[in-house]
């Protein structure tokens, strides 16, 4: 027995020695799982905070029965004027176009984003004076405007009460609108402005007949009209004399206004004469608005310019007559212009030396 005894207690000390490395070996994995729930826990939680309810917005303020059929506002079996509308981060546009003839005119409503709704911002019509008219804006006053509904950038419905700048009289039109993603617009800040067109190239001094005095120029007109809102400038393009007694622009003899001043080959200076009234002498007028409307500047050319003679490919001038002494000198000038490209430029000038003695351009 007591020889055993020895080996007795180092087996004894040798199992206590592997509960007790158990135990640590448990302790540890429990800590390890409490750990790791409890962050997962947290970590859920945090994620659970993280996470905002969706906002829904009211922005109705009227409860008029409005409907889809609210979309059409002129009805046609072919060509309905209807409500149409873009959108982009901080306004709505609403618009209809009515056909007048062959121009049209269009009414646009503009609408700011505020807080998740649309209040007014302004109102104005657009007359599209296409190829025989001038174009033109007019701001219309809005006295009324309600929402039925507003989802954002999807739909919009409700009715605008207004008052037409022409005619003067109020209307109230209910609209319904929806949007997709091709209805957002990017709005264009490149304008054209005038003066970064052909404001560094007029005018164009004539000495036609090198004494050193002036005799045409080619000029742009300014003239400011205020009583327009919005106001803008209006910048004709056009040849003058600068001695109406004895430098004539020449024009064709008839009986009515308009008389043309540009003719292209062949031509001859006979049967012409200078007219004082009526002349169609505009190369072109811009059209140039105060903000915020300059989106809609633009130049005319149309059938009240020479458009079909500038998009051809023949050549352009100008018949002159110039009195010297007692003597009458027949003339021509030679010029080129494109207001696509904000071109202009004198190519040559002729004085016929043979006072009375007629000139002709042929082919």
């Amino acid at each position: 027995m007591q020889n055993k005894c020895p080996e007795y207690k180092a087996l004894l000390l040798l199992k206590i020695t592997h509960l007790i490395y158990l135990r640590y070996v448990l302790t540890f994995l429990s800590l390890f799982l409490l750990f790791s729930c409890s962050s997962k826990e947290n970590f859920e939680i945090e994620e659970e905070a993280e996470e905002e309810p969706e906002i829904v917005m009211n922005c109705a303020n009227t409860n008029i029965n409005i409907s889809e059929e609210d979309n059409i506002i002129i009805q046609h079996a072919t060509n309905p004027v209807v409500w149409e509308g873009t959108y982009n981060e901080t306004t709505v546009k609403i618009s209809f176009t009515k056909p007048i003839g062959t121009e049209s005119e269009t009414s646009t409503f503009i609408f700011n984003k505020v807080d998740g709704c649309l209040n007014i911002k302004r109102a104005f019509k657009f007359y599209d004076g296409n190829q025989v008219d001038v174009s033109a804006i007019t701001e219309m006053d809005v006295s009324e405007f309600y929402t039925k509904e507003w989802e954002i950038d999807k739909k919009f419905t409700g009715n605008v009460i207004y008052t037409d700048p022409h005619d003067k009289k109020v209307h109230s039109r209910k609209f319904w609108i929806t949007f997709t993603e091709a209805d957002l617009e990017i709005e264009n800040t490149n304008y054209a402005i005038y003066n970064d067109c052909f404001g560094p190239k007029l005018p164009i001094d004539l000495d036609i007949n090198t004494d050193g005095i002036v005799d045409y120029k080619i000029i742009s007109e300014k003239v400011r009209d205020v009583g327009n809102t919005p106001q803008f400038n209006q910048y004709t393009i056009k040849l003058i004399s600068t001695n109406q007694n004895e430098n004539h622009i020449l024009s064709p003899i008839k009986n009515q206004a308009p008389y043309s001043v540009i003719f292209e080959p062949p031509f001859t200076s006979e049967n012409k004469r200078q007219y004082f009234n009526g002349v169609k002498n505009a190369l072109n007028v811009f059209y140039e608005f105060d903000a915020p409307y300059q989106g809609y500047n633009y130049f005319l050319n149309n059938d009240l310019t020479y458009k079909n003679f500038f998009e051809n490919d023949k050549d352009d001038y100008y018949i002159i007559r110039m009195g010297l002494g007692n003597e009458e000198y027949f003339g021509w000038i030679k010029f080129t212009f494109n207001s696509s490209d904000c071109s202009i430029g004198v190519l040559e000038t002729y004085l016929n030396g043979e006072a009375s003695e007629h000139i002709s351009v042929s082919n």
